[in-house]
């Protein structure tokens, strides 16, 4: 659950004052571009920006307890694409199990490396989104237009973290009572756990049925909502958006081209001669908010 939420930006910040559509844009094309290339050396540069970005915003501990859960998943998705994987001509490691052979492809090794690098730069992605668009902004940006779905987005968010503290309170009850979930076998590990996660599920329904007859009694849904929080717009939004539309509108007229995707998954390869280029346009993408704290900074001073 720490990859969840990170925490939440300084209000001081550039990226904490850009207006939510602007931000949602920018979050918008990030996310298109962790989904439109299968390249390794992009992946990895992707990847390695966003961690960049949650470590200058975030708690530098916090990042790295996530990074690590970040990163047994990543190395369990390699795992499984090297296993299951067994394309391409040049085998590694030929290994024999009675009739049934196993084959470790460089095609199987690069490929799982860039789907794990792209899984992680999605889980960094989301931290970095769940710091920067908090719940006001959710609220400003989809209430006017979906309010129900807004509602259940924000109520889900809140429901989320309240899961995890629940569970870390009982957790450490347990332990006052001399269980300790962490200690035994893994058969007794997941039953402690599981009857955890069945009181934790039971209170979670009752709390969902309260909140829905809570929102009944007051009325939610006979009329247009309103928003304590609005934000203005300002020059700055303007020249983000606009430098943030036009480096990813590069980028997607490069992949147009057919740079940073291979059709074949036989023929992948460590790095293809136009990789260089469209990987210094995607570090200049995700560093964009750095640069706008360098500008805003000066501004202010």
């Amino acid at each position: 659950m720490e990859t969840m939420r990170v925490g939440i930006f300084d209000e001081l910040t550039f990226f904490s004052r850009v207006h939510p559509l602007v931000a949602a844009g920018y979050f918008v094309e990030l996310f298109t571009l962790l989904l439109i290339f299968n390249h390794l050396l992009l992946t990895l540069a992707l990847f390695a920006g966003l961690s960049g970005l949650c470590s200058w915003y975030f708690n530098r501990q916090k990042v790295l307890s996530t990074l690590k859960g970040v990163g047994s998943l990543m190395v369990l998705i390699w795992l499984f694409n090297v296993v299951l994987n067994q394309t391409g001509a040049h085998a590694l490691w030929v290994g024999h199990l009675g009739s049934l052979t196993f084959r470790v492809t460089q095609t199987a090794v690069l490929y799982g490396l860039t789907m794990a690098l792209s899984l992680g730069g999605m889980i960094l992605a989301f931290v970095l989104f769940n710091g920067v668009i908090t719940t006001p902004k959710l609220s400003y940006l989809l209430f006017p237009v979906v309010p129900r779905l807004a509602m259940l987005l924000t109520i889900s968010l809140r429901m989320v973290n309240l899961f995890t503290q629940k569970f870390r309170r009982l957790v450490m009850l347990q332990k006052t009572r001399g269980v300790v979930v962490s200690e035994g076998s893994w058969r007794l590990r997941l039953q402690k756990t599981g009857r955890l996660l069945r009181i934790l599920l039971i209170d979670s329904v009752s709390s969902a049925m309260e909140t829905a007859v809570l929102m009944e009694a007051r009325g939610f849904g006979s009329k247009k909502r309103s928003h304590y929080q609005t934000y203005r717009w300002q020059a700055m939004d303007g020249a983000f958006g606009l430098v943030s539309l036009v480096m990813f509108g590069l980028v997607i007229g490069l992949r147009t081209f057919g740079w940073g995707w291979t059709g074949d998954i036989t023929q992948f390869t460590l790095i293809n001669g136009s990789d260089g280029w469209l990987a210094v346009s995607v570090i200049l993408f995700t560093s964009l908010p750095l640069m706008g704290e360098v500008g805003y900074r000066v501004c202010e001073n």
